[in-house]
């Protein structure tokens, strides 16, 4: 029995990238020598990708020590009993892992077997007997499957829902996480005749007016204002010009515009961190924990880390979150401290959700200017 727990911890290092240099090399030597063990390891992948995220915090807890002492019991050995079901995921232990029980007794030789989606059910709806059960013992007393955790033992404080929530996942890189003031000052680059403006991304081609002077100097004008501009192949913000001007005849030139989208004029963001899980549930959700008046932002999606982007927009009457993975865009509630659902929603739903686009660039005419 301690070996098949040994074989378990592995299997779930292995999968949850836990693994230190000793248990690398031993996992290596089991995959190339023991083909009952890369068995195992198939039915715990399959199992783990079907695994649903289970939010009550309390029962991880549970299910924590219930498994901790499991492991520590090394004189206790029921005989004639069923190979058990291990319940174990990560530093949580929070994964009911089913198909363990049917693995232990198939022994044709056959490659395992599996649903697609494993039936996982609640600890406390599973029906036991007192003669084949998981019953684990601690000072002479029975914890069961009904049994609430004495007060001592289990603190459902921020910090540790925080050190569940983070046990399996992998930290997003801090310059992922941004955040970018609406309205921002513009700013520009200008070099042959491209202009690329940053700063308001729902500007559009109807609201600009280009024009040059005699001198051959370059001018925009947006809403009812006139900006200098200067050729420049770094940002610098746009400058007012205060003294009166008409347009006058339309030129034989024309200036490519392009407007950038939201995220190229974001700056890194501190007020949170985030962390995406590893075993993902099926269904993508995602959750707020505070710790030590810091939050955290847990996603519960199989999603590339390295494809994920949280931005804030920072608005005189709130902010605005979201979580950007690829192509895809989902609005976040910074109050939701419960599991909520990720509804992905369409760029264009709003001029909001539209910034987030990278729009084509367009051709602006450009007029002759007088002062």
């Amino acid at each position: 029995m301690r070996e098949e727990l040994r074989h378990i911890d592995l299997i779930d290092k292995h999968l949850t990238g836990r693994l230190d240099d000793d248990e690398k090399r031993e996992v290596e030597r089991l995959l190339a020598e023991d083909e009952e063990f890369v068995k195992e390891l198939e039915v715990f992948k399959q199992i783990y990708r079907g695994i649903e995220w289970n939010e009550d915090v309390k029962l991880r807890a549970k299910l924590d020590l219930l498994y901790a002492e499991y492991k520590d019991s090394e004189e206790q050995k029921p005989k004639g009993l069923y190979r058990r079901l291990i319940i174990y995921s990560g530093a949580a232990a929070a994964c009911i892992i089913l198909g363990t029980l049917f693995y232990f007794f198939r022994s044709t030789g056959d490659a395992p077997f599996i649903e697609d989606i494993p039936n996982v059910v609640g600890v406390d709806s599973v029906q036991t007997k007192p003669e084949d059960s998981l019953i684990l013992k601690k000072n002479n007393t029975q914890i069961t499957n009904t049994e609430e955790l004495p007060e001592d033992e289990w603190n459902s404080n921020p910090q540790d829902e925080t050190q569940f929530a983070f046990s399996d996942g992998k930290s997003v890189p801090a310059e992922s996480i941004r955040v970018v003031k609406q309205p921002s000052p513009l700013s520009y680059t200008f070099k042959d005749q491209e202009l690329v403006l940053y700063g308001d991304s729902g500007i559009s081609g109807l609201q600009l007016q280009m024009g040059k002077d005699q001198k051959g100097d370059y001018y925009i004008k947006y809403g009812d204002k006139l900006f200098h501009l200067a050729p420049s192949t770094s940002l610098i913000p746009l400058k007012e010009v205060q003294e009166g001007y008409s347009f006058g005849e339309v030129q034989k030139e024309s200036v490519q515009v392009k407007v950038m989208p939201l995220m190229e004029n974001s700056q890194p963001y501190s007020g949170f961190t985030v962390s995406v899980t590893e075993n993902a549930s099926m269904d993508k959700s995602y959750f707020f924990l505070e710790q030590d008046e810091q939050k955290h932002l847990v996603i519960d999606a199989n999603m590339d880390i390295d494809a994920v982007t949280v931005i804030v927009v920072s608005k005189s009457n709130g902010n605005s979150y979201y979580l950007i993975h690829k192509n895809e865009l989902y609005p976040l509630n910074i109050d939701a401290t419960q599991t909520t659902s990720l509804e992905e929603i369409d760029y264009t739903k709003n001029n909001e959700t539209r910034m987030f686009m990278d729009r084509p660039s367009f051709s602006a005419s450009v007029y002759h200017i007088i002062f």
